[in-house]
C-alpha cells in the first residue's frame, strides 16, 4: 500500500524546486546562498517516525530532495553539519532508508554525510557518530556485517570514551555490536556482550525502554543460536508483550518480535504453532510493510517452511508463488 504523502513536505520540495528555479546561481556566491536557503527550508520539516511505513512516501520525496541537495552543498563548499536541524533531518532519512529497505542508497548518503561531519563538527561528535552508525547499520543491512564490525565498536570505544559506559547511546551502540557478532558467528562473545547488554540496560534504562528490549532480543538470539531454545522461546515471547505495550499491537517491531516466536518454535520442532503464527503475520506484514519488503518475504519464506515440515507441499506451493502444473 502506498501512503499519500504528508503536505508540509509536499510545500517543502516544491518551495525547493522553486528556489533553485527562480535564484539562477550565477555565480559562487549565488549557488552558496541558494544551496543554504534550500538546506535551511528541508531543516524545518517537522519529524516524521521513520519506522512508521506510512511515512515511507514522505520520506521517500524528503530522500530525493536531500540527495540532490548534497552534492550542491558539497559544490558550494556549504557545509551539511548546519544548522542542527538539518544533521537531524539526514540522521532520520538514514534511519528510513535502513528501516525501508534502501541499505545501498544509505551506505553511500551515510559515507558523504560521516567525512563531512567528521571534519566539520569532530569525530567524536555525537551526531557524527550517529552518521556513522548510520552506515554501519546499512552496511549490515546490505548484507556486510563484515565491514559492519568496525564501525560498530569505533562507536562503542568513541561513546564509552566520550559519554561513558552506560549513557544510552554506549548502550546502543554495544547492541549493535551484540547483532553484529550474532551474524558473524561469534556465538560466546555475542552471548557474554548481550547478557552485560541487557544487565546494564535494565539498570539504567529500565526494562521497557526501546534499547533494553532490543538488548533482551539480542539475548534472545544468542541463546537461540547456542541451542538453548526453550530459553530463547521465552524470552522471546516476553520480548514479544513488552513490545505490544510500547510499541503498538501492529507495528514493525512488534510484528518482527512475534516473527521471532515463531523461529523458536520452528527451531523446537512445533510447525504446527509456528504456521500459525507466520500465517496470521503475513497479511500484516504485507499490509504494513508492503509485498516485497524484506520483512514480508522473510515471513513467507518461514511460512513455507512451515507448511513443507508439515508435509502440506501445494500450500507451500501456493504461498511460495511456484506455479501449480
Amino acid at each position: 500500500m502506498t501512503h499519500p504523502v504528508d503536505p508540509a513536505v509536499r510545500q517543502a520540495h516544491a518551495d525547493v524546486i522553486g528556489l533553485f528555479r527562480e535564484n539562477p546561481a550565477d555565480g559562487p556566491a549565488e549557488l552558496a546562498a541558494v544551496c543554504r536557503a534550500a538546506r535551511d527550508r528541508l531543516a524545518a520539516l517537522p519529524p516524521l517516525d521513520n519506522q512508521d511505513p506510512r511515512t515511507w512516501s514522505s520520506y521517500a520525496l524528503i530522500t530525493n530532495d536531500v540527495q540532490t541537495l548534497i552534492g550542491y552543498l558539497r559544490e558550494a563548499g556549504v557545509p551539511s553539519s548546519e544548522p542542527e536541524r538539518f544533521r537531524a533531518l539526514l540522521i532520520r532519512v538514514l534511519c528510513y532508508l535502513y528501516e525501508a529497505d534502501g541499505a545501498a542508497p544509505g551506505i553511500l548518503l551515510a559515507e558523504i554525510v560521516h567525512r563531512d561531519w567528521e571534519v566539520r563538527i569532530g569525530e567524536s561528535h555525537h551526531d557524527t557518530l550517529r552518521a556513522l552508525e548510520r552506515l554501519a547499520a546499512c552496511l549490515f543491512a546490505g548484507g556486510d556485517a563484515k565491514k559492519a564490525r568496525p564501525l560498530f565498536e569505533r562507536v562503542l570505544f568513541l561513546r564509552s570514551s566520550t559519554f561513558g559506559d552506560d549513557d544510552p547511546a554506549t548502550l546502543l551502540a554495544a547492541c549493535n555490536v551484540g547483532v553484529c557478532l550474532i551474524e558473524l558467528g561469534d556465538h560466546r562473545a555475542a552471548f557474554r556482550l548481550n547478557e552485560d547488554t541487557v544487565r546494564r540496560c535494565e539498570r539504567r534504562l529500565g526494562k521497557d525502554h526501546a534499547t533494553t528490549i532490543l538488548a533482551s532480543g539480542n539475548l534472545a538470539s544468542s541463546l537461540l543460536r547456542l541451542g538453548e531454545l526453550r530459553k530463547a522461546l521465552a524470552r522471546f515471547r516476553d520480548i514479544h508483550k513488552r513490545r505490544r505495550r510500547t510499541s503498538g499491537e501492529n507495528s514493525l517491531l512488534t510484528l518482527g518480535a512475534e516473527a521471532n516466536v515463531a523461529n523458536a518454535l520452528q527451531k523446537l520442532g512445533d510447525h504446527e504453532a509456528a504456521r500459525a503464527i507466520n500465517a496470521a503475520l503475513l497479511p500484516k506484514f504485507e499490509s504494513a510493510a508492503g509485498r516485497d519488503h524484506s520483512t514480508t518475504k522473510r515471513t513467507r519464506g518461514r511460512l513455507e517452511a512451515n507448511l513443507r515440515a508439515l508435509g502440506r507441499d501445494e500450500e507451500a506451493d501456493e504461498v511460495g508463488g511456484k506455479p501449480n502444473f
